[in-house]
């Protein structure tokens, strides 16, 4: 305990987040996990909103606080605040970046921040797990809101374009549902949400479950809506501080799925697409 508040103390937070989680209880880990997944977000969180999104209560952050050796939670927050911004992840440094100084080397070294807290929040065996599922299914549907549906629209492109037997859920419409009621056998959903999940997205997962459809995520973290709702998770790391945050994580995950599903029955796949390309109505690209 002396060492995490030394680390608290001394302007290491996410260290003393790290270092004691495992002796923290049920709903300080809850607390401990958000804020490590979410640590360029932390310093915008009242108390109450963090309360909120770990299921936990006002009081119990404000012990968190002052457990990590901190006199209260605004303490707690300003430490995380001046952490990310010696790590250069200042939200609103980014924002008044000039745009003639390197705004854009700034944009690709967040990217590759947040390729590698992908990679770091993933394992081989699950993912090789979701390939399989994808790959055996009848019947995929995908399905994600706002800034989600731009990963379902890639995801959807690319398995259709392969021949897979794909539809997508991007809005509310009534032609949404009918996706679910239309789902075959063995069904597998694939869901993307980052946050606060919509609830039309988790209605329809519910709905996909009565289905008996065996539903896979693609979240930003383990707390998240659609985490709990999944049988299997992909997590993607989110920069949160930017007013049009990357993407980059998620697509990554994405592509990967694109591309191990390919390998993996490259022969039919490129049997597929020499039957597509000799369509009269092929796309250039095609050629």
């Amino acid at each position: 305990m002396a060492d995490r508040k030394a680390n608290a103390a001394n302007g290491n937070l996410l260290r003393a987040l790290q270092e004691g989680f495992d002796s923290f209880s049920r709903s300080r880990k809850a607390i401990a996990r958000y804020l490590i997944d979410h640590f360029n977000e932390a310093p915008f969180l009242s108390a109450q909103e963090l309360a909120r999104r770990t299921s936990t209560t006002n009081s119990t952050v404000v012990r968190f606080a002052q457990h990590l050796g901190y006199s209260g939670y605004p303490e707690m927050m300003k430490a995380a605040w001046d952490e990310h911004k010696l790590a250069g992840g200042g939200g609103g440094e980014q924002m008044n970046f000039p745009v003639d100084d390197d705004f854009s080397g700034r944009a690709v070294r967040t990217d590759i921040h947040i390729l590698q807290e992908t990679i770091r929040k993933n394992d081989v065996d699950t993912f090789l797990r979701v390939v399989g599922l994808l790959e055996r299914s009848r019947s995929i549907l995908l399905a994600g809101m706002f800034e989600a549906s731009l990963v379902v629209d890639y995801l959807r492109y690319y398995l259709a374009i392969m021949g897979l037997p794909v539809a997508a859920v991007t809005d509310a419409a009534e032609d949404s549902v009918a996706s679910v009621l239309a789902m075959g056998k063995k069904p597998v959903m694939l869901a993307v949400g980052f946050g606060t999940a919509h609830q039309f997205l988790l209605r329809l997962i519910k709905g996909a479950r009565e289905r008996e459809a065996l539903i896979i995520g693609i979240s930003d973290n383990e707390l998240s809506e659609v985490a709990k709702l999944a049988d299997e998770n992909l997590y993607c790391h989110k920069d949160t501080t930017s007013f049009a945050p990357s993407l980059v994580g998620a697509y990554s995950i994405a592509n990967a799925l694109v591309s191990a599903l390919y390998t993996r029955n490259k022969g039919e796949y490129d049997a597929h697409l020499s039957r597509l390309k000799s369509l009269p109505l092929s796309s250039d690209w095609l050629v």
